[in-house]
This record gives structure tokens, sequence and C-alpha cells, in this order.
């Protein structure tokens, strides 16, 4: 597991340093920062599992942090010397608010709560990994699809279509039926048979079997067998066109 200490005092940056070289020697330091910028840009580079966050930073504050990343995975732990910006922090799903002094105590409690979230999500995923793949008698592609209330699981044979939707997808099945589902729709793509779905816009993912027509024009459009008119972008007009041998 990796950790991003994000931490303007110097003081602070080494306590945290120290503290997780002496109790959790099994836990990466991926990166220290000190400001915002250099913290937004460690978050896309390493990925860190979890992440400890003062909220008065340079150049911004932890806050500022977080808003550029509204679906990140990290567990957070704040670290402050205020205790007024409690309610805010948790809003944002942290795990723990420590004030500063920091404390070992309470400081090894958080990380191990953390560690144990950072566990049972991947547990969650190595599942539903496991169950996309398992297809007795079929060789059709079942999907784990996560919603706000759980998991779903469907045919891939059975969506229409993906539409993007901010940092949701919302599916829509040949029943008519929508799901919204708490990923992004490049990550849905990944999920989705190439030998079954094409991409003809950034917004939109379509099964190629649907296509009920096209329309010519700058990139043009296509309707789907439920009459769906979807728009399709210049850059993917030739492509589609080559995989229909148009």
């Amino acid at each position: 597991m990796k950790v991003l200490i994000v931490e303007d005092e110097f003081a602070s940056q080494q306590y945290l340093s120290k503290f997780l070289q002496q109790f959790f020697p099994e836990l990466k330091i991926a990166g220290i920062a000190d400001n915002v910028p250099d913290a937004v840009r460690l978050i896309r580079e390493e990925e860190p599992d979890i992440l400890f966050l003062d909220i008065e930073l340079k150049m911004g504050t932890g806050f500022d942090v977080l808003q550029q990343y509204p679906d990140l995975k990290a567990e957070v732990i704040f670290t402050t010397a205020f205790n007024q910006f409690a309610v805010h922090a948790f809003e944002y799903h942290a795990v723990d608010y420590l004030l500063k002094p920091l404390e070992d105590s309470r400081l090894k409690r958080s990380l191990e709560f953390c560690i144990e979230r950072v566990e049972q999500k991947s547990s969650k995923q190595q599942i539903s990994a496991l169950l996309e793949h398992i297809q007795p008698g079929s060789s059709r592609k079942r999907l784990s699809i996560h919603t706000a209330d759980g998991i779903e699981f469907i045919e891939a044979e059975e969506i229409l279509y993906a539409m993007a939707k901010g940092n949701y997808t919302e599916l829509k099945l040949k029943n008519g039926h929508k799901i919204t589902v708490t990923k992004k729709l490049k990550e849905i793509e990944e999920k989705l048979p190439a030998s079954l779905f094409f991409r003809i816009h950034n917004s939109y993912i379509v099964q190629s079997s649907c296509i009920k027509k096209y329309y010519k024009g700058r990139g043009g459009s296509i309707v789907l067998n439920d009459d769906t008119a979807l728009p399709v972008s210049s850059a993917r007009r030739d492509e589609l066109m080559k995989h229909f041998g148009a």
C-alpha cells in the first residue's frame, strides 16, 4: 500500500515519515508535498491508497486538492491545528480528523482502520472481477455494475448504449431500463467486449448490432433499434464506416 503525505510543516512531515517507518514499515511513502499543485500531481501519478492531508497548505488548502479528485479512491486522514473544519472534512468522507500535536496512539488506530478499509475494497474488486469472468455454460459476458445501492449483474448483450454523465455513466438496456453506474465511461468501456461495442463519441458507446441507420453529416448520427438517435463525432466517423465495411 502507498501513502502520500501532504503537509506544509516540515516537522509534521518528519514526524509522519518516522512514525510510518517505525510502526508500519510495510507501507510505502510514495511522496511528500507541501503545496496544492504538487499534491494534485502526486495523487495523479502515484494513486495512493492512504492520504495524509493538512488543511492549510502553500498555494491553497487541502479542500482545493480534494476538489480536483471528486472520485478519489484513497482513504483520507486530515491532520491540522484547526478544529473548525471538521464538519467540512467529513463531507469529503474523511476517515479521521486529527488535531495537532498528533498522538501516536490515535494515529495508529486511524492507520489500522485505513488499512482495513483498503484491504476490504481490494477484496471486493477481486470478487467482482471473478464474477465477471465466471460464465458457466455460456460464452456471454456477464458484468458486475456498481451503483449507489450496490452491485447489479447483467449480460453485456443486454446493454443498448452507455452515456457519460460527469463522473458517472448511464446504461440503457434493451428492455428500456436505465442504470446509473458509479464509474466513468472510460472504466465501463474497459469492461465491455470490444467485439460487441463501439465508441461513436466521447460521450457514447453503443452495441454495434443495435445500430439500424446512419445519417450523414459532419460526424453524422445513428439511430438504434429503439429509435434513439445519437451523435457520431467526426473523429469516429471513418472508423465506424470501416467497422461496418461501408
